[in-house]
């Protein structure tokens, strides 16, 4: 008996071994040096805010074969500028640009994204500005206005463009089981029907944060597309959630079934833009808001009302006139040209906007700058959306 259960050691210690060492053959070779997966970008909390950790530098590799580069500065946010400077320059124009991932600029390298497009718009038409991201992948509505409070504000920007997409209404209100979703503000409600500011918890790194250091778990989970059919079941194993992925109910990148509730989105929303219009006029900067179109029904050739998306640019369109805040729908300068043109907006293997539509939304945000007299210019506000950028 003893020496069957010594053979057994034997046998699972030889078998532990053998794995152990293909495990460093995968990790420290194939996964490395081969089938090389995205490089990790860390989160941290700095002044109350979640950010990626300052001074990092990451390269993403995309299924058609594209390499992107990521710079993150000393603040924490992926720019072109290795630093923000608290001290402004005399006659340079700050334009703080405030978003999720759009804004931080995933998918292309960082000199493609909007905001730099914006930079170098401005300063063909004769503007000396700086433009400064504040963009986190995943970050809501309400994250915003905690970003602008207690990051933004301290740079004492001149303009304050905030870029949304879809889904920043329902998860201003909404708790999602993720990885650093309790890091963002969240908007709830007193037992008086109130709004009440729900604050983010600082980014503790977890155990998930540990598997993504591993170059085998990156490419097995997130370059197979692994992530997508497993969502359901890591959300309510791992994060005790329910976001179960259904691709019949997505719009924009947007599961409908979790925003359809255009009462609480109107609600939330207009306390989220009202508190950041006191703060603008509290410390003198211009505001202005940005939405991406609803690009599905562009491509479809179909109205845009039949989509449920579309009510949330109705919405947001519809808060920004009421608190009389420059508003541009992306929809009109992404329509015109595709109608022209017959290209689209994104990749083939993911929603955010690529080199293109990166480019015609900083022009068409650009223009708005120009033109609404509410921010740099005098010419009707609404021109800035019903003109078609230039090409160039």
């Amino acid at each position: 008996m003893r020496a069957k259960l010594r053979h057994l050691a034997v046998n699972l210690a030889i078998l532990a071994g053998s794995l152990a060492a293909c495990l460093l053959v995968f990790e420290l070779v194939v996964f490395r040096l081969v089938l090389k997966p995205d490089d990790v970008l860390p989160n941290v909390t700095v002044n109350g805010v979640v950010r990626y950790m300052p001074g990092t530098h990451a390269t993403f590799r995309h299924p058609d074969g594209r390499e992107t580069l990521v710079t993150i500065n000393k603040e924490g946010w992926n720019s072109t500028k290795d630093t923000y400077s608290l001290a402004k320059t005399p006659g340079v124009l700050r334009v703080a640009v405030i978003g999720d991932s759009y804004v931080h600029g995933s998918f292309v390298n960082v000199e493609e994204g909007f905001p730099e497009v914006i930079e170098r718009q401005l300063a063909a038409a004769g503007v000396r500005a700086e433009v400064l991201r504040f963009g986190m992948d995943g970050a809501p509505l309400s994250q915003y206005l905690h970003v602008l409070r207690r990051e933004v504000a301290a740079y004492k920007p001149d303009v304050v463009l905030v870029q949304l997409i879809h889904n920043d209404f329902d998860e201003s209100y909404r708790f999602l089981k993720t990885r650093y979703a309790s890091s963002f503000m969240k908007i709830g409600l007193d037992d008086k029907g109130q709004p009440v500011e729900v604050a983010p918890a600082d980014f503790q790194p977890g155990a998930a944060d540990l598997l993504r250091e591993f170059a085998t778990f990156r490419y097995l989970y997130y370059k197979t597309n692994a992530y997508l059919h497993l969502k359901a079941l890591v959300s309510r194993l791992w994060w005790g959630g329910d976001e179960a992925y259904a691709p019949e109910h997505i719009q924009s990148a947007v599961d409908i079934r979790k925003i359809t509730d255009h009462d609480k989105n109107r609600f939330f929303a207009r306390y989220v833009l009202a508190e950041m219009k006191a703060l603008s006029q509290r410390d003198g900067f211009k505001l202005a808001f940005a939405m991406d179109g609803v690009r599905d029904a562009i491509y479809a050739g179909k109205p845009r009302e039949g989509y449920e998306v579309a009510r949330l640019n109705e919405l947001a369109g519809t808060l920004a006139a009421e608190l009389d805040l420059p508003f541009l729908d992306l929809q009109e300068t992404f329509a015109q040209d595709y109608a022209r043109e017959g290209k689209r907006f994104e990749f083939a293997y993911d929603w955010h906007w690529n080199v293109l539509g990166n480019r015609l939304a900083g022009e068409a945000i650009t223009r708005l700058l120009l033109t609404d007299p509410r921010l740099l210019g005098s010419a009707p506000a609404k021109s800035a959306a019903q003109t078609v950028p230039p090409r160039g």
